[in-house]
């Protein structure tokens, strides 16, 4: 009896120990959740005071940087493009000064084909043939007009009764077939009759030498006023009229 008496006793103390225990485990749990609860908060609330909005003066001094980088890029773009306007302006102008002119007609000598301000656009490197349009200076005057090339160097040029004679051999001009049509009905000479013997005692041109006439005829000053015109004289070959836009026209 004495032996199940103390047994039972030292269950009971058994049992006693482990509720304890358990207690104070449960215990512990819940501080360290009150802890881990507490630094979450602790947490929370730094990265809140990490998330607050900056100061007035930290914004206005990242404005003020802002303004600084946009004027600066602003400042860059334009010296772009004017660094870029002026090369394609300098490579214009000498591209022009090498290859084509743009000059303007100036007087009533070519009537009909060109009119007085005609904008012009004129080749300096292309060869001179027959009826090419010639933008020239007058040897004499060093005024610059708009002729075209009738005789050619070491030809003999002659009119006669309206027709062109080159080397004493009949030439059709079709660019003047309605003002030679309009002159057989007035019964009267479109061109009057010369020879290039008379006009300037030589018997053909000479070597780079061009014999030019404007086309109205009536009025034009050309070589049977001022002689033969030399090549170094002609400052380039007429290939268009570009103004105005409705008569644009290619010779």
């Amino acid at each position: 009896m004495k032996q199940r008496i103390t047994t039972s006793k030292k269950e009971l103390s058994n049992k006693k120990r482990k509720v304890k225990s358990n207690q104070t485990n449960q215990e512990q749990q819940k501080r360290r959740k009150k802890s881990t609860a507490i630094t979450s908060r602790d947490d929370q609330s730094t990265s809140k005071k990490k998330r607050r909005k900056p100061s007035k003066t930290v914004l206005s001094k990242k404005k003020k940087r802002m303004v600084k980088r946009r004027k600066k890029q602003r400042r860059q773009f334009y010296q772009e493009i004017g660094v870029s306007f002026f090369l394609l302006l300098l490579f214009f102008v000498l591209f022009q000064w090498v290859f084509f002119s743009l000059p303007k007609v100036n007087g009533y000598g070519m009537t009909t084909t060109l009119d007085d301000g005609d904008r012009l656009f004129v080749s300096k490197r292309s060869q001179i043939k027959r009826f090419d349009l010639v933008y020239l200076r007058q040897p004499d005057t060093k005024q610059v007009m708009v002729r075209r090339v009738i005789g050619l160097p070491n030809e003999e040029v002659a009119y006669e009764n309206d027709q062109l004679l080159i080397d004493k051999k009949p030439v059709i001009e079709r660019y003047l077939k309605a003002e030679i049509s309009e002159a057989v009905k007035e019964n009267r000479l479109l061109t009057e009759n010369f020879t290039l013997t008379g006009l300037t005692n030589a018997r053909t041109l000479p070597e780079n030498s061009y014999f030019v006439l404007g086309d109205n005829r009536h009025y034009a000053a050309d070589s049977r006023e001022f002689g033969w015109i030399e090549k170094k004289d002609i400052l380039g070959v007429v290939k268009a009229r570009i103004m105005p836009f409705h008569h644009m026209t290619q010779f």
